[in-house]
């Protein structure tokens, strides 16, 4: 099998990482960095997202494993110890990874469509002066929406800055994106929805206004923007991440331990 390994910078995870060349060497696993059948992760979620936009152009042949030295660790969900204890048991394990499909931001103009991908969010904002957009959804006209920006997650993302903005944390066994809203102006003269809305896989968000000063954002990356923007549209990509999860794995006991303890 070909195998990558993406680490996370410090001593501990180096430590794991130069263990997994080890044993891989053993069992006559071959670290390939072009064209990886398997990416294993050492850290935290950032680790992963990182390892994705790694492989963004090679996520159909890729499935990502991932070990948890980090803080937060929604994504990485095997232990050192677990890891290689149970190491013969790997193919099982990918045999049973699931797929996940990423969020779509399309940037437009008459002359230009951009494309980038995001495992939990999509941020359109303006730190510097009010934001104004037209908001529709499936071509029809939702809100005229003014505030600092709009996040578009998906069910992955949905416990990520999602959260921190007041939107709910989807089971992710639920597929979907959700709208949030990030500090709505609203009084007599501006309404906006002014809570979260979740819409099914099929919808597609689309925002029209001026974009000066707007700041794009995909999960931990800015977009370099040099050219105007027009319209904004936002869907599920049929791209897609493959993860392998650990079969005592529950959803609801990662939410306690990441956020409750």
């Amino acid at each position: 099998m070909r195998y990558d390994i993406v680490v996370r910078d410090d001593a501990y995870s180096l430590s794991i990482a130069n263990k997994i060349k080890l044993r891989f060497k053993d069992l006559h696993h071959v670290q390939d960095l072009l064209k990886p059948e398997l990416v294993i992760f050492v850290g935290g979620d950032g680790t992963f997202l990182r390892a994705v936009h790694q492989m963004m152009d090679r996520l159909s042949s890729v499935i990502f494993l991932g070990i948890h030295t980090g803080t937060l660790g929604f994504f990485c969900e095997f232990d050192e110890r677990y890891f290689f204890d149970q190491l013969d048991s790997l193919p099982k394990w990918i045999s049973q990874s699931k797929a996940y499909p990423l969020i779509e931001m399309v940037l437009k103009n008459q002359s230009i469509e951009h494309h980038f991908y995001a495992v939990n969010e999509v941020r359109i904002e303006n730190p510097f002066q009010t934001f104004a957009t037209k908001v529709e959804i499936d071509h029809i006209e939702l809100e005229s929406f003014r505030g600092t920006g709009l996040v578009i997650s998906s069910t992955l993302g949905s416990s990520a800055y999602n959260k921190s903005l007041g939107g709910a944390v989807v089971d992710h066994d639920v597929t979907g994106i959700q709208l949030t809203e990030m500090a709505t102006i609203q009084n007599q003269a501006f309404r906006a929805l002014g809570s979260p809305l979740f819409l099914s896989p099929q919808r597609t968000i689309t925002l029209k206004g001026t974009f000066d000063k707007t700041i794009f954002g995909y999960d931990h990356l800015l977009v370099n923007q040099n050219q105007k923007v027009e319209e904004v549209v936002v869907r599920l990509s049929q791209k897609k991440v493959s993860l392998v999860h650990h079969i005592k794995t529950n959803f609801i006991s990662s939410i306690k331990k990441n956020f409750i303890g």
